[in-house]
């Protein structure tokens, strides 16, 4: 892969991921130099955030042309290193789901933050309370986004970014859910538990000319109409725009992420798909689901294929502990990989050009 800008008329998707549990990002130039990060992950063993490390070398303006940084949702694998983005794109935007009303919101961070502030692992919670911190010290604009809204736009090349999610029944949920973990807020000792951070997952639907991507961030399909995927297949009037050609698939390509609506309603014939593991516990995507998506498109693209590996040698106390549970202790590889894809917005006879780096590869 060279690593090189982009042209002003050339739209940019690009999926960083690092197998394991350690998170993802993605990266877009959406025309003119205008470029925006969606989450954030590192390498574990450096602390680096990784999108930034990738627009670092390919020349971007980081305090001049990235105008927007967007938080999908509040899970550890989407949100580590989002403070490093800030403290760099000075001028950008920072987007998140307007998970309740502002007030409440910023109240539950400032709570949670006072139970994990002295933890030595990173949550969270704490990684957005250092954001909430940095906009406020530098003056940066926080917008809480909803579903079909339009956060960018550089029309004289039709081009246009919106929201798909998260839906009004699933905010008006939160904004309850909220408002009840507040009012029972328990001592210092207890940590409650965030419920179904997914289910709030912003999804991003990109107009480049005629082009079309849709990333999916981790939303789930549920049983209600009127919340996740099958919002947006109801409701959503933006999707009415075109069939995306490329789609960052949800959730790792978990089943609970998938719905035949999506490829048949929403995306055009074997789009460019792809996706990012999850080597924790059982796996994703799993075998089924890569045959499932497999008959759904000739190009299906992870960022890598992580493998357990045996722990590491530790002491004999440490291993008399795991026989007496009767429990395998395993850690899970860190890989990183890239999948890039460039188009050409003023060209409607254009095709998604894919490049691989790292240890991503075609499924």
């Amino acid at each position: 892969m060279d690593y090189d800008l982009p042209l002003d008329h050339i739209a940019e998707v690009t999926l960083i991921g690092t197998g394991g549990g350690y998170g993802e990002s993605c990266v877009i130039h959406y025309g003119m130099n205008n470029w925006a990060i969606i989450d954030s992950c590192i390498d574990p063993s450096t602390n680096i955030c990784l999108p930034l490390a990738y627009l670092e070398k390919i020349g971007v303006n980081l305090e001049k042309d990235v105008k927007f940084i967007l938080c999908t949702h509040w899970h550890d694998d989407h949100i580590r290193g989002l403070s490093q983005l800030l403290e760099k794109c000075t001028s950008a935007e920072f987007h998140f789901a307007r998970a309740t009303d502002r007030m409440k919101f910023m109240m539950w961070v400032g709570l949670d933050y006072q139970k994990v502030s002295q933890e030595k692992t990173l949550s969270s919670t704490k990684e957005f309370k250092r954001c909430v911190d940095i906009a406020i010290a530098n003056k940066i604009q926080v917008k809480q986004v909803n579903a079909d809204q339009r956060i960018a736009a550089i029309q004289d090349l039709g081009v246009y970014i919106y929201t798909l999610s998260p839906s009004p029944t699933t905010m008006n949920n939160f904004d309850q859910e909220i408002a009840q973990l507040i009012d029972n807020y328990g001592a210092p000792g207890i940590k409650y538990i965030k419920q179904t951070p997914n289910d709030k997952s912003v999804v991003l639907f990109l107009k480049l000319g005629i082009h079309v991507a849709i990333l999916g961030a981790d939303l789930e399909v549920s049983d209600n109409s009127e919340t996740g995927w099958l919002n947006i297949l109801d409701h959503s009037t933006v999707v009415k725009d075109g069939r995306a050609s490329l789609f960052k698939i949800p959730h790792h390509g978990s089943e609970n992420g998938y719905h035949d609506r999506i490829w048949v309603e929403l995306l055009t014939d074997s789009p460019i798909a792809k996706l990012t593991p999850w080597n924790k516990k059982g796996g994703l995507p799993t075998l089924n689901m890569i045959s499932r998506y497999n008959k759904k498109t000739n190009n299906l693209f992870i960022t890598s294929i992580g493998k357990e590996r045996s722990m590491l040698k530790r002491d004999k106390s440490f291993k008399k502990l795991t026989d007496v549970f009767g429990v395998k202790i395993t850690e899970v590889k860190y890989a990183y990989g890239i999948v890039r894809s460039r188009i050409d917005i003023q060209d409607n006879a254009s095709i998604w050009d894919v490049e691989l780096d790292g240890e991503s590869c075609k499924l």
